[in-house]
């Protein structure tokens, strides 16, 4: 009873947003689907707000009813469907693009073109792809694919090679966003701050340590390229993958960093953005 009062709330409240009636009436439905199932829905996104509240059916109907946005929130049109006619256990599926559940629904036989060299770029010599084993598991997902082509047309490069430079510091990342398909608006910005430290060279390729200001936690990514140009592979909780492309400069610092953000909840979801960056301090720790 409490949970279905708390959805049935939020329903309300979400008219203050953006859903017409009919998108409040089908998120209703579906939401309270999605909650009896205790599925695991995206976290819930609104102005202010941000995380999971706790609850699979309020996550799920403050970020359905966002009508001109639900594709951004994992509830494009394919989706709706995929979560209509899932039974409880098939419905994580229909937020995994990698899943063939979502391929059978919203792929519709599309095939994303494989991120790979062409013969004009840097060849890896340790017998993977991109340069990176990791970073080839990386952008081993239809959505980080069909990200790569997509923005390919805003001039974005994955720098393939496995001898990328060396990127040590703490930097600040500013920008805003320049190219984007069901993400954020063009001109939102970017500002953040990053922190990398402790690279580690292997057979399989280059990793380094890794945080962000205001991001718990701390992870290793991926690095490929050769030369000064270098491609970096962020992953954050299995919903976001970014991929920063740049050069380093003569004080061994990024520059010309385009940073591709790709949404793992759909296909075509991602945003793009050209972001300066600036030295800020020996990389220690994160805020």
């Amino acid at each position: 009873m409490f949970r279905s009062a708390t959805l049935f709330s939020l329903l309300l409240l979400s008219c203050t947003y953006s859903g017409s009636k009919s998108t409040i009436e089908q998120c209703g439905t579906i939401c309270v689907a999605v909650d009896s199932c205790q599925a695991n829905p995206p976290e819930v996104q609104l102005e202010g707000l941000a995380g999971t509240s706790g609850s699979a059916g309020v996550d799920c109907a403050a970020n359905c009813v966002q009508e001109d946005m639900r594709a951004f929130y994992g509830y494009s049109d394919c989706q709706i469907t995929c979560l209509v006619e899932a039974a409880c256990e098939e419905m994580d599926s229909c937020w995994d693009v990698s899943s063939e559940r979502y391929a059978s629904y919203c792929l519709g036989g599309r095939t994303t073109t494989p991120v790979a060299p062409e013969a004009t770029d840097p060849q890896p010599s340790n017998g993977t792809t991109t340069g990176s084993a990791a970073a080839d598991e990386v952008v081993d997902n239809p959505a980080v694919e069909a990200a790569v082509e997509g923005a390919a047309d805003d001039d974005f490069t994955v720098n393939y090679g496995d001898t990328p430079p060396a990127i040590l510091g703490h930097f600040s990342a500013v920008g805003t966003i320049d190219a984007a398909s069901n993400a954020r608006p063009i001109g939102s910005p970017i500002n953040t701050t990053l922190c990398f430290s402790n690279p580690v060279e292997s057979p399989e390729g280059t990793i380094t340590d890794y945080c962000e200001d205001g991001v718990p936690g701390s992870a290793t990514a991926p690095i490929t390229g050769s030369g000064d140009a270098f491609t970096m592979y962020l992953e954050y909780t299995d919903s976001v993958t970014i991929l920063f492309s740049g050069t380093v400069g003569a004080d061994g610092n990024p520059k010309n960093v385009e940073a591709l953000v790709v949404y793992l909840t759909g296909i075509d979801v991602w945003e793009l953005s050209h972001t300066d960056w600036e030295w800020v301090g020996e990389c220690s720790s994160c805020n």
